[in-house]
């Protein structure tokens, strides 16, 4: 498996989709608004998987159950994995369950605390932005998109000769890269992130299933072993995807047959202003030829 480079175009329709995000973490529509898209879409199946929280799985249930659709219980957890960041899909957990709650919290604490601490360095470096103005525009206890954070930085720092000429897209990129890297003044290591075994024990501690999501944006390598995620406690792959082209996908199915692990589907929609290659919930580059099935065999293997 290698990292995917580039983004294949959505035009797909499925039924089934078990990865979308709303404004409660980096995605543009509410949790209503998001609900909403999805009975429009004329899904019958969805999961509303914000990263790190589960704050909006109320609102979204309401609206998509009044809709007709089913909803699985979900979040996408972030974890580490032989030293890279990687994210794992929770599915059909107890959300109730305040372990489980408490977990996730803290994770999402952790990458809030970081983003406190890189807006401090800003401050420090002259840039006239503070913490408060940042959670006036985002809220308090919500990791946004991260090019929406940047955004906000250039824009204060537009008069700043240091920050000039960093737009939007490459430019991110760029700032990133001369600004952000180790050694950089604006710098800050990694927040806290539990290891991937820890985040599937959560899962089945709560009755859920776990399935590493956009596996092939996963560099494999020491430590990074697919053979290894079912001792890990992960039971499934997400095949089909925004981030997949047609071919990873059946390197993916590949893995699967091999390992005994499940594929699962899912857009990871965010919003068309977010990501313009997935333009709408229910929409990939390649569906499962049968995606109820996927649903019901993730179900049957819950913790």
């Amino acid at each position: 498996m290698s990292i995917v480079l580039h983004r294949p175009v959505a035009t797909a329709h499925t039924p089934v989709d078990l990865h979308l995000h709303s404004s409660v973490s980096d995605g543009d529509d509410s949790p209503a608004g998001l609900a909403r898209r999805c009975v429009e879409a004329g899904l019958r199946v969805v999961a509303c998987t914000d990263h790190d929280s589960v704050a909006g799985h109320e609102e979204f249930r309401t609206v998509a159950e009044a809709g007709g659709l089913t909803v699985v219980p979900g979040v996408e957890i972030t974890a580490r994995w032989g030293g890279q960041e990687v994210h794992c899909l929770a599915y059909f957990v107890d959300l109730a369950d305040t372990a489980f709650h408490e977990r996730v919290t803290g994770v999402r604490r952790a990458e809030v605390e970081w983003w406190r601490t890189w807006f401090e360095q800003a401050a420090a470096l002259g840039v006239d932005l503070t913490w408060d103005t940042v959670t006036r525009r985002f809220g308090a206890d919500r990791v946004a998109f991260l090019g929406d954070y940047l955004d906000l930085f250039l824009t204060a720092a537009r008069d700043d000769a240091r920050f000039a000429g960093y737009e939007r897209g490459a430019g991110h990129d760029r700032f990133i890269a001369e600004w952000c890297r180790a050694g950089r003044p604006l710098h800050v290591p990694h927040p806290w992130r539990p290891e991937l075994a820890e985040v599937a024990d959560w899962i089945r501690a709560a009755g859920g299933v776990a399935v590493l999501a956009h596996p092939g944006r996963v560099q494999e390598g020491p430590g990074t072993d697919f053979a290894d995620l079912r001792r890990l406690g992960v039971a499934g792959l997400e095949a089909w995807t925004t981030w997949h082209d047609p071919d990873v996908t059946e390197r993916v199915l590949k893995v699967c047959d091999t390992h005994g692990l499940l594929p699962s589907q899912g857009s990871d929609f965010h919003g068309g202003r977010l990501k313009p290659w997935s333009p709408a919930p229910g929409l990939v580059p390649e569906a499962a030829p049968d995606p109820m099935a996927l649903v019901d065999r993730l179900h049957a293997a819950r913790g």
